[in-house]
């Protein structure tokens, strides 16, 4: 097929890039034996959520955890082990990365499930998880001072007894005497919920997240974001849930509520690759996560996000770990996936972001552009996710007049990982075009810069 044209105007800021690359949990594995914290800053990931943190053997975090015994008291220091967990968030905030702090359980996959039972005492758990604020936000029991940008209340209770083993309502109930307590005793910290895995649009009958906010409304609980889940091998679905979630949130009255997309991932909800026989499926599923496949629609789904109600997301896994990590390999190496969230981060350099179009039919390609309109460099995003391979030419408008530039292609696809393939001048007439070969599922990172 000839050549598809993208075309930036530098010179129509159109706002600015939001840093919606946070990942699930932080930079160590192993005991820490490996640690990925230098990436972790090279790509300036600015949020990470915990949950599932060191799973499936979690040392710190989930209550269980830091607070082992139940029965002991909530008001005395001595009832809480802080340690593990003090050293963890640490190592998260040395990275500069902010935290959202998942009150609750990790996820058992086991056949006996050991902790995803409700609470026996709702108002005894609510006070438990107020230890836990008071240390991480105003220093109790030898903590520190807002060290947590978020505090969320449980995770996929829609999901069953994998994470909760109660009904809903048992939820709700909960979710309302521990965001209760905790906005009364510390107003200003940000409490939310559900973490719903299983949302689907607007039914007839009102799902799991209509009936949390319902419930919400009605006994008139502390809400200040929504948080859900969305595996996926479409951005589209992405894209269209954020605008579901935020239409349902609306309809409740919670309009200015924050949305967080705090899992996210490329592959199916519901993978069939579980079970004896399955290894294979299993194996590939993951590794799609890691190459080119799952890299182009990590920077396809950045790119969409932008134009949606999202005001936070995190990509689920960061740590060097797990089998959902697409950034890292079981030793800490970068793969390709990685490099789509740095090439994402460069983009958050500029001061705007710029209006930029694909002519014609998508085929598969999207573009993010940012750029100085004061001096015309610029950075551009372009993913090609799916469709057919092809030249890509590049059209830069609205240059300042007498700008001196050169422009570098930075390339992710089969054959390459991150590697420079182009460089040159532009020309200095107010628009300069160049071209650039991507594969069917390829990101390319064009920068133009002052010579």
């Amino acid at each position: 097929m000839s050549a598809q044209t993208v075309v930036v105007d530098v010179s129509r800021p159109i706002g600015t890039i939001r840093p919606l690359h946070g990942v699930n949990n932080g930079p160590v594995g192993y005991g820490s034996l490996v640690d990925v914290s230098p990436q972790y800053q090279d790509i300036g990931v600015p949020y990470v959520r915990l949950h599932d943190s060191n799973w499936p053997h979690p040392r710190e975090v989930d209550i269980p955890q830091v607070f082992p015994n139940f029965d002991a008291d909530p008001e005395d220091p001595a009832s809480y082990d802080f340690r593990r967990t003090d050293t963890y968030l640490q190592q998260i905030t040395d990275t500069g990365a902010r935290i959202i702090y998942r009150l609750g359980v990790s996820i058992e996959h086991t056949r006996d499930k050991f902790y995803t039972d409700p609470p026996a005492d709702f108002d005894r758990w609510a006070r438990i998880c107020l230890g836990i604020v008071r240390h991480y936000h105003d220093g109790w029991a030898g903590g520190y001072q807002n060290r947590v940008a978020y505090w969320e209340i449980w995770n996929e209770a829609d999901i069953g007894e994998r994470m909760w083993s109660g009904t809903p309502e048992q939820y709700f109930a909960l979710y309302e005497t521990t965001a209760k307590l905790l906005k009364r005793v510390l107003p200003d910290i940000k409490v939310g919920g559900p973490a719903t895995a299983r949302y689907e649009p607007p039914q007839p009958a009102a799902g799991f997240l209509e009936r949390f906010l319902a419930h919400c409304r009605a006994h008139d609980c502390p809400l200040d974001f929504v948080s859900w889940h969305k595996y996926t091998t479409d951005p589209g679905v992405i894209e269209a849930h954020a605008r579901d979630v935020h239409d349902l949130c609306v309809r409740y009255g919670y309009a200015d509520v924050e949305s967080h997309l705090n899992e996210w991932n490329y592959g199916p909800a519901d993978w069939a690759i579980w079970g004896p026989g399955k290894e294979h499926a299993r194996r590939r599923a993951f590794e799609l996560q890691k190459n080119e496949e799952g890299a182009s629609f990590v920077a396809a789904t950045l790119t969409r996000l932008q134009d949606v109600p999202v005001d936070v997301a995190a990509y689920y896994d960061g740590q060097p770990s797990t089998l959902f990590c697409g950034l890292f390999d079981y030793y800490g190496v970068p793969q390709k996936t990685f490099y789509a969230m740095k090439a994402f981060h460069e983009l958050l350099a500029y001061s705007s972001r710029v209006k930029g179009s694909v002519a014609g039919e998508s085929n598969g390609l999207t573009c993010l552009g940012a750029a100085d309109p004061a001096t015309g460099e610029t950075a551009l995003l372009l993913t090609r996710f799916g469709g057919d391979a092809g030249n890509v030419e590049v059209r830069v408008d609205g240059i300042p007049e007498g700008a001196d530039l050169t422009y570098t292609v930075t390339l992710v696809d089969r054959n390459s990982t991150y590697v420079q393939i182009e460089r040159g001048p532009l020309e200095r007439h107010g628009t300069a075009t160049l071209t650039t070969h991507m594969d069917s599922h390829a990101i390319a990172l064009v920068r133009v810069a002052r010579r």
